[in-house]
């Protein structure tokens, strides 16, 4: 059974602005074009969703 630990972790997330930012980023475009049937839009919303991803696993804590 998965059991999440309440316990806060030590240092900051350096690139937590950054993830925040790009998870904005990346849900407007996502949506912007499933409204508009821009199919190449929805990609690039994913595209930019999959580079915020990417920063949790480089996520080195000082």
């Amino acid at each position: 059974m998965f059991r999440p630990s309440r316990k806060r972790r030590e240092g900051e997330d350096r690139f937590l602005a950054w993830k925040v930012q790009l998870f904005l980023i990346g849900a407007a475009a996502a949506f912007a074009g499933m409204a508009m049937s821009l199919s190449w839009l929805v990609w690039v919303g994913i595209a930019v969703l999959l580079v915020a991803m990417v920063l949790r696993f480089l996520n080195v804590r000082d």
